[in-house]
């Protein structure tokens, strides 16, 4: 099957006017005019390398009434995500080889994009097996739940395992020995991030495994990071870090609560120009969902849906200045793509996956969550208004979201780790 993807597209030299011609999946040939079934992006409109989100929580298993694989991956599509990293903090854990086959299982049936799957920190070592790596990503540590929670012996182990079959590390670095206690519960400090860093990144010089930081939410923790920042270290940061300060939160209450805690306005303000500088590599939703009275509650579950508000938030900052389109290509299609070791997904050029995310730059929308395809419909950033929206999401050639409708099928997602 052949396509021919015509319009603005964004390659390696900046936008050009030209076509992409697309068979069985891949980018086989890029020119100013090709001929066959066409679908023509016009005036106003980008065609982007398929955006990637290295960190989301898509639930399911036994929290599916949060999300599942299903409304996850299809709100991936309307925010214009081709490929979503799914964290293994479930009910079970994906901690041991039988339940990450049996994600994978789930995850393959109800897809409607591509995705990749973590492995979390296991009870025993015999759950460190080989097969992990035909299907996980990476492994993923909570550090102030295992490192600092009695469990570093065990996270060592996994570390180790880690470095061995090449997996990246994605580590949620925060100390709780610097928590405090507020009204809604223990958060983090700026302090917690930074001494945290330094452990996860001295770690990684000793065992020599790939550490991605995630989250980074503070000034003193992106610091820390960019002195330290070398060969096989990489970080993230979310838009809630990048667009809002703890001032909001008494206006937001429980639907901001999130780990790491949205900190002040010099943190916001460092972590925008670590981004725009490229210290910080990549930009993640950490999408969340929860049901909404575990929001509204006394003790609110941490985190909140991000997948359909990211890129637009995103698209806001490039219209106003702060962020330019090759910023954000770099930070969500790129680098994430180069951060999970994926060769062929993240760029647009022969021989890569046809993955693209279509972009209306002019198109404005007012956040609204009962919109979402999540099934977690609330947001921070409700009744926002926002300009530049993802009018298309195209997946191996396929168009699965189009004209902000979902026109593909559940179950075309794949494992990346399958992609070649």
């Amino acid at each position: 099957m052949s396509l021919v993807v015509r319009g603005k597209i964004f390659l390696a030299g900046g936008l050009l006017d030209c076509c992409i011609l697309v068979e069985n999946g891949r980018i086989v040939r890029i020119a100013r005019e090709l001929s066959g079934e066409e679908i023509r992006f016009g005036r106003g409109r980008v065609v982007l390398p398929g955006l990637v989100d290295i960190h989301v929580h898509l639930r399911d298993f036994e929290l599916s009434y949060k999300e599942d694989f299903e409304t996850g991956t299809m709100a991936a599509a309307m925010g214009g995500f081709t490929a979503v990293a799914d964290m293994p903090n479930t009910r079970p854990l994906v901690n041991r080889p039988s339940v990450l086959r049996e994600r994978e299982r789930v995850a393959r049936r109800k897809s409607f994009v591509d995705y990749a799957l973590y492995y979390g920190v296991p009870e025993r070592e015999p759950d460190l097996k080989n097969e992990i790596g035909k299907l996980a990503a990476g492994v993923k540590i909570f550090m102030h739940r295992e490192f600092y929670g009695g469990r570093k012996g065990m996270v060592i182990k996994t570390l180790k395992f880690a470095a061995g079959k090449n997996l990246p590390v994605i580590c949620h670095a925060e100390n709780p020995g610097f928590f405090v206690r507020t009204g809604m519960g223990e958060v983090g400090t700026p302090e917690a991030e930074a001494e945290a860093i330094k452990d996860a990144v001295r770690m990684a010089g000793e065992l020599g495994f790939r550490l991605h930081l995630t989250h980074l939410s503070s000034r003193a923790g992106a610091e820390v990071f960019a002195g330290l920042k070398a060969k096989g270290i990489s970080a993230d940061t979310c838009p809630h870090y990048l667009l809002l300060t703890r001032e909001n939160l008494g206006r937001l209450g429980g639907l901001a609560f999130v780990h790491p805690s949205i900190k002040g306005r010099e943190d916001r303000r460092a972590l925008l120009r670590m981004l725009r500088e490229g210290v910080i590599d990549a930009v993640t939703s950490d999408h969340a969902p929860h049901a909404l009275d575990e929001k509204m509650s006394e003790s609110p579950a941490p985190g909140f849906p991000g997948l359909e508000t990211t890129l637009p938030l995103l698209l806001t900052m490039v219209n106003r200045g702060l962020l330019s389109m090759r910023d954000i290509v770099r930070a969500c299609a790129e680098r994430p793509a180069e951060i999970l070791g994926l060769r062929n997904i993240g760029k647009i050029e022969v021989g890569a996956w046809a993955n693209f995310t279509v972009v209306d730059l002019r198109r404005t929308w007012r956040v609204d969550p009962s919109e979402f395809k999540s099934k977690a419909k609330f947001s921070p950033f409700a009744g926002r208004m926002v300009k530049g929206m993802p009018v298309a999401t195209i997946v191996r050639g396929e168009p699965v979201m189009l004209e902000r409708e979902i026109v593909g099928k559940k179950g075309w997602g794949k494992n990346v780790k399958t992609l070649r």
